[in-house]
């Protein structure tokens, strides 16, 4: 194809034309003498080559859901859980089904991908998908139970709230869950499998917008931003504020605090956090002040704590107003 009478500009129109540019018309951008043709033809192949090794990758990641469905199981969900290790808050686990030969996501382990990333994935995968389950054990099943059953726990309860039933399960880990499904435990499955790594997406996309939620409702431990993991700043709050209700009390930072063990911490805690006015802040610590004997001293110094930080606010809101 000679293009030589062509402009540049008449040839990115033609270029335009083409979903996929063939071949010849493609040797012939490789061949004219023209800088700027060249670096386009350049392009299209750099393209194709990022194209073929996406394809690559996908078929890499599908290997274990298609061995599935060779077997008949065409359902198949791929499972997987955030949050083992922050000090605070659920653990909450994902389930997603993808139907056999959709336009499947290009989702990759949660953990190396950035927040704004992640973001762009969970919508596509919520649009995507056939079904999507959620589960969390929260932080008093997971002070009961320890981490790993609350973490098995979550991933159960992620596959019963799909609303399609599987009929198998790819679950990340070394463990499979106590349910009549063919399974298989897929180590670093979040990386080199496709549903895997869109329910640890899910999972993380989910726990991150909780935790936010509870930045909101415990101020001062900067939960937006480490999300309950053991940073230095989470770390040195927890020290000075002492811990709130969905910390993990039987984790050793938070213990090591005190073992704020008596039932009715969490509510007062609670309360206190949420007094809306002086006057409300009052009645709770006076109904507090009977009790003081029967706290421990890390549960006291707790909602002392709480109550200054409560006071020093809902009178700077005052005279705001003012």
């Amino acid at each position: 194809m000679d293009l030589s009478e062509l402009s540049v500009i008449a040839i990115k129109s033609l270029l335009a034309e083409y979903d996929t540019v063939p071949e010849e018309l493609l040797g012939s951008l490789t061949a004219d003498p023209r800088q700027q043709v060249q670096a386009l033809a350049g392009r299209i192949r750099r393209a194709r080559e990022q194209a073929a090794e996406r394809a690559q990758t996908l078929e890499r990641m599908l290997e274990r859901e298609r061995r599935f469905h060779e077997r008949g199981c065409r359902l198949v969900a791929g499972v997987d859980e955030v949050g083992r290790g922050p000090l605070a808050g659920p653990v909450v686990a994902a389930a997603v089904i993808f139907e056999s030969g959709c336009a499947y996501p290009a989702a990759r382990d949660s953990k190396i991908l950035p927040a704004q990333a992640r973001e762009e994935l969970y919508q596509e995968i919520s649009e995507k998908a056939l079904a999507v389950g959620l589960g969390r054990a929260e932080h008093g099943e997971i002070d009961r139970l320890n981490i790993h059953n609350a973490s098995l726990l979550a991933m159960y309860r992620a596959v019963q709230n799909l609303t399609t039933a599987p009929q198998a399960l790819l679950v990340d880990g070394r463990m499979v869950l106590r349910l009549d499904l063919p399974q298989e435990a897929v180590v670093g499955g979040d990386g080199i499998c496709l549903s895997v790594a869109a329910a640890s997406i899910v999972a993380k996309v989910t726990r991150d917008r909780l935790m936010c939620e509870f930045d909101r409702v415990y101020p001062g431990y900067g939960f937006a931003r480490h999300k309950g993991y053991p940073t230095e700043d989470h770390v040195r709050a927890l020290r000075e504020l002492g811990p709130c209700p969905i910390h993990r009390r039987s984790f050793a930072t938070v213990a090591s605090l005190g073992s704020f063990g008596r039932d009715d911490w969490p509510a007062f805690f609670d309360q206190l956090n949420c007094a809306a006015s002086l006057e409300e802040l009052e009645t709770v610590a006076s109904l507090i002040k009977p009790l003081a004997g029967g706290f421990t001293p890390e549960e006291l110094a707790s909602l002392r704590a709480l109550y200054r930080r409560r006071r020093d606010s809902l009178k700077k809101g005052q005279l705001h107003l003012l």
